[in-house]
């Protein structure tokens, strides 16, 4: 993590390498007590928007407004894969700015001390995240085994759900398993498009492709887009399916006819 003062902007500029650390990152924030939430069993992921913070030299949190963007594929491409967070205040006081930069960057690693005394614990796996609160759960799926994920899975929630397929361990299998579920949302969806552009084992899976493509909850735009990059048979097999939309349908049927011209 790099935290790096803006003065002229009125921001501090807050960067992780991935999706996993943003959500440690956040909810180390709210158990510090630091970012102040309604719920803290739930995390504002992305983290975007404006929320409350808490200053340790004031006595009221202050106003920020989180600005998230993710690499471009030309800094993918350089290596660069990580997250910007441009967090900004109201301009105020001489000195604010660094209290918010220190606040930001010196935030007590309680998603690491917690997971240290999982690990030491003896009990098995399932009955160590029973025990988990939502939020654990979510930091859980980033780095969860095959086992893990699985028992993870078992209990489903979109955004669970959408961390599984962040964690780096993730197999196309299970990827191929989480596109079928009825329990994905749009962000989902939206992200395994996304990997498949990006992941050359992901783009060359016709069950993945045809498995978003045809879930409902994938938006219509985006189950679109997929129909000219599968097979005639999988094409097909859309034109036949009673669960699909007219749409995506007739999106299938399109491209057939375009294809024996």
């Amino acid at each position: 993590m790099q935290v790096t003062s803006q003065p002229s902007e009125w921001r501090v500029l807050v960067q992780l390498d991935n999706d996993a650390e943003e959500a440690t990152y956040v909810y180390d924030l709210i158990h510090s007590g630091r970012l102040q939430v309604e719920n803290k069993e739930s995390l504002p992921l992305p983290f975007r928007g404006h929320f409350l913070l808490k200053l340790s030299e004031r006595g009221q949190p202050i106003d920020i407004q989180v600005e998230r963007l993710e690499a471009t594929a030309t800094e993918k491409l350089a290596g660069d894969h990580g997250l910007k967070f441009y967090i900004s205040c109201p301009p105020g006081p001489a000195g604010l700015l660094l209290e918010l930069e220190l606040a930001l960057c010196e935030v007590p690693p309680a998603s690491k001390e917690e997971f240290k005394s999982y690990s030491s614990d003896h009990e098995d796996e399932y009955a160590r995240i029973r025990k988990m609160t939502f939020p654990q759960k979510v930091i859980y799926a980033t780095r969860a085994g095959q086992g893990g994920r699985a028992m993870l899975m078992q209990q489903p929630t979109p955004m669970l759900i959408l961390y599984i397929c962040k964690n780096p361990l993730v197999t196309l299998a299970e990827i191929v398993q989480i596109a079928k579920l009825p329990s994905i949302d749009a962000l989902v969806a939206e992200y395994i498009v996304k990997m498949i552009r990006s992941n050359p084992q992901w783009a060359t899976s016709e069950e993945l492709k045809l498995a978003v493509a045809t879930n409902v909850k994938t938006p219509g735009g985006t189950a679109l887009s997929l129909l000219g990059h599968l097979s005639s048979r999988s094409l097909r097999q859309i034109c036949k399916r009673g669960e699909v939309s007219g749409t995506i349908k007739n999106g299938a049927l399109k491209i057939l006819l375009e294809r024996k011209d």
